[in-house]
């Protein structure tokens, strides 16, 4: 009987082995074997992040653009775009996938990759830009030309409306006479990037200090004029018997006080008794409980005095 041959195994050719022995890096021989490994390329990836952009016909539909469009629109005003206003900007919108000169559709797509990987895909305009960044960019423009829509207290909807209470508010806080369309104009301007909200806050601040300017260095280092007319307010509110609520820095009183000059005619402050003095020979003094428990005091007094009371 025949002996079975057995197959030699068949001989193995280590490239890596060989490349080492010629004295070569670890990264030239991993170029080396990548290139001539079966099934390789060859072709080494690019590293790093890269963008490629490409056109395309491929034109997003319309409940894509509603819902970019509602994304701007929950930034901005905190809620969805109507029906109306979803039928002038999904037209808008749209019409930027359209080349103007010829009609025809113009769209690009940005690929985006790192070190040869696919990250993300995102559609461009015509001009190849955003779709959103176009979006926002109309309702900024609306914001700064005075059409944001506004609420049935003429207050402008989301954050535009915010810095408008705020602005409102600082204002109250400092004396400052400042109308609701100034305040809306401010607040458009600050949520629309035009200015931030702090230049608007230091401008104002600045206006308060030149209101009082016996008081400048403690508002503009961040103290509120109705801190410091706070005693003021308070002795009136006791004095002429007077909600507390009721007086603020628009009252006349209240601003007589803070604009007090010395007898020099230069801005001084006020002392609280020469203001609560000042307050007793108010006319409405006379109306109070306070002044008639004083006559009556007085009256009792002048009994006690001719021995007809004790």
């Amino acid at each position: 009987m025949a002996t079975p041959i057995t197959p030699k195994p068949a001989s193995t050719f280590d490239l890596g082995s060989v490349l080492s022995s010629a004295g070569l890096s670890k990264e030239q021989i991993a170029a080396a074997v990548a290139k001539f490994t079966p099934g390789s390329s060859g072709a080494k990836k690019k590293q790093g992040t890269y963008t490629k952009v490409q056109e395309s016909t491929n034109v997003p539909d319309a409940l894509t653009i509603e819902s970019n469009i509602n994304q701007i629109y929950q930034k901005y005003y905190k809620r969805d775009a109507t029906p109306e206003e979803l039928r002038a900007r999904v037209p808008e919108a749209m019409a930027q996938y359209i080349d103007p000169k010829t009609g025809a559709t113009k769209v690009y797509v940005e690929s985006t990759y790192s070190n040869g990987v696919p990250t993300g895909v995102r559609t461009l305009t015509r001009n190849k830009k955003d779709i959103n960044a176009f979006i926002e960019d109309s309702v900024k423009a609306d914001l700064l030309s005075g059409k944001a829509p506004v609420n049935k207290l003429g207050m402008p909807e989301g954050p535009a409306g915010t810095y408008y209470t705020t602005f409102k508010q600082f204002a109250s806080n400092h004396g400052l006479p400042l109308t609701d369309a100034t305040a809306r104009q401010y607040g458009e301007q600050v949520a629309g990037n035009a200015v931030s909200q702090d230049e608007v806050l230091n401008q104002m601040r600045e206006s308060a200090a030149n209101l009082y300017p016996q008081y400048a260095d403690k508002i503009k280092a961040g103290v509120s004029l109705k801190t410091l007319a706070d005693p003021y307010i308070q002795s009136m509110s006791n004095i002429l018997e007077l909600p507390v609520g009721g007086i603020d820095l628009y009252n006349n009183t209240i601003k007589n006080a803070l604009n007090y000059k010395g007898a020099d005619g230069k801005p001084a402050t006020q002392s609280l008794y020469d203001f609560e003095t000042s307050l007793r020979n108010d006319p409405r003094w006379n109306y109070t409980q306070n002044a008639r428990k004083s006559l009556d005091n007085v009256g009792l007094q002048v009994l006690k005095n001719f021995g007809l009371a004790s």
